[in-house]
């Protein structure tokens, strides 16, 4: 064997053992824990308790827009720097408030469990955690958001529903909870329900021809009377001539979002029945199918009158977010 071939062969060998090396430092990784949508925070108390906490509070606390009630997008879990360790680092989401240090910004991944995100804001000085805080603030929601809607799904997908006939008739995949039943279904629209305490999860699949709904001045409205006409076909309230409508004396959101590589219009707001007293949040996508010459409308609405709603909203949107449009 020639000197050339012998050098050739010691390096493949070198470089496979790092690949296993690097293989075997992931395998060993614990998997992340925690409920859904708590966020740990690791902060000295004086920073928690001043101004750098009512920044990060205002961020990751803020209220979630179309509820009811007043819910935090995050629950909040604050943790000294000093106890942060064992289980404790497992946490799938956490914020790490670093004083004394350079200005800026990171996100660490997969550090001490997996999947984990980390992000980690240090400033020399308040004033500076609080620029790096107010700065990123969407990103920052959007990655942590993003972490806890990918745990969801892959937590659905371990007892999902069987969903072919509406996969079939809508040529989409989606990941739903088993405890989801069908509440009503036609050639061009599908209603499925679950059954929680005091009330139920709801979620609506339809199409529309394409160009239905434009993201123009006009959208908001268009889609509030696409709402009302389905509600009024669709979904009837419990006295006669009572059904959903959109509640028109709270203004409903509107932004634009992309989904699996689908761009979407995201409406949320509030339903209530029209001549009863039934009300709850709904959030709504319409999804720009040019291809099969349609716009796509997944909606979810939940009734759960006096209990916190934000979680059951979360799994609606989960849904609704494992999309795929074939």
């Amino acid at each position: 064997m020639s000197y050339k071939s012998i050098l050739i062969l010691v390096l493949s060998l070198f470089l496979f053992s790092c690949k296993e090396d690097t293989k075997k430092e992931k395998r060993y990784l614990p998997s992340s824990g925690g409920t859904t949508n708590i966020l740990t925070i690791v902060s000295d108390d004086s920073l928690w308790n001043g101004a750098v906490g009512d920044a990060t509070r205002a961020i990751f606390a803020a209220p979630v827009y179309g509820l009811p009630q007043e819910e935090p997008i995050f629950t909040l879990k604050q943790m000294k720097p000093k106890a942060f360790h064992d289980f404790v680092k497992k946490s799938r989401t956490f914020v790490e408030l670093k004083k004394g240090t350079p200005k800026g910004i990171k996100f660490i991944k997969d550090v001490y469990a997996t999947p984990q995100l980390g992000i980690v804001i240090s400033g020399k000085n308040n004033e500076e955690l609080i620029s790096v805080l107010t700065e990123n603030a969407t990103l920052m929601t959007d990655k942590i958001k993003l972490v806890e809607v990918t745990h969801k799904v892959k937590e659905m997908a371990k007892n999902r529903l069987d969903i072919k006939e509406v996969s079939d008739t809508f040529g989409i995949d989606l990941t739903v909870l088993f405890s989801y039943r069908i509440a009503k279904k036609t050639d061009d629209f599908v209603w499925l329900r679950k059954e929680i305490k005091n009330g139920d999860m709801n979620l609506m699949i339809y199409e529309v021809p394409y160009g239905t709904i434009k993201n123009d001045s006009l959208a908001i409205n268009n889609i509030v009377k696409l709402r009302d006409s389905i509600g009024k076909t669709h979904v009837p309230g419990p006295v006669k001539n009572s059904y959903m409508i959109t509640e028109k004396h709270f203004s409903p959101y509107l932004g634009t979002t992309i989904i699996n590589g689908k761009t979407a219009l995201e409406t949320r707001g509030v339903w209530d029945v029209k001549n009863d007293y039934m009300a709850g949040p709904f959030i709504n996508y319409i999804f720009d199918d040019k291809k099969n010459n349609r716009q796509l409308v997944l909606e979810g609405f939940t009734y759960a009158p006096q209990i916190a709603k934000r979680d059951y909203m979360f799994e609606l949107e989960s849904i609704i977010r494992s999309i795929k449009i074939k």
